[in-house]
């Protein structure tokens, strides 16, 4: 981790490990089948509308999450800066697993609001 933090950055090396820990939740997602069981993973070539959704969603939190979540954590903390790739891969699975409830949350209370 040292060398890729070293090589390209420890902003790069957050966002990269962020996308990609969006993208294992995203293929951890289980779909259902038509006869009502869960299937296997989803398919990315099948699921190609919900895979760029998710792509770009992973790419917004893991730039969020590098310039105003991760620097206040390891300061905050005191903890080496090799540590940061671990917390944006945290940030970026956790995110997508919360984005649903977030989304769920802001449209009720924009619903009460404006009803």
């Amino acid at each position: 981790m040292e060398y890729l933090i070293l090589a390209f950055g420890a902003k790069v090396t957050c966002v990269i490990t962020s996308i990609i820990g969006g993208l294992c939740n995203y293929n951890t997602k289980k779909v259902k089948s038509r006869k009502g069981t869960s299937g296997g993973h989803i398919k990315w070539a099948v699921e190609r509308h919900q895979a760029r959704k998710d792509l770009f969603l992973s790419l917004v939190i893991a730039v969020i999450s590098v310039e105003l979540f991760i620097p206040p954590l390891l300061h905050q903390f005191n903890l080496h800066v090799t540590l940061a790739p671990l917390l944006a891969f945290f940030i970026g699975y956790s995110g997508m697993r919360l984005l649903p409830a977030i989304e769920h949350k802001v449209t009720k209370f924009l619903d009460k609001v404006f009803n």
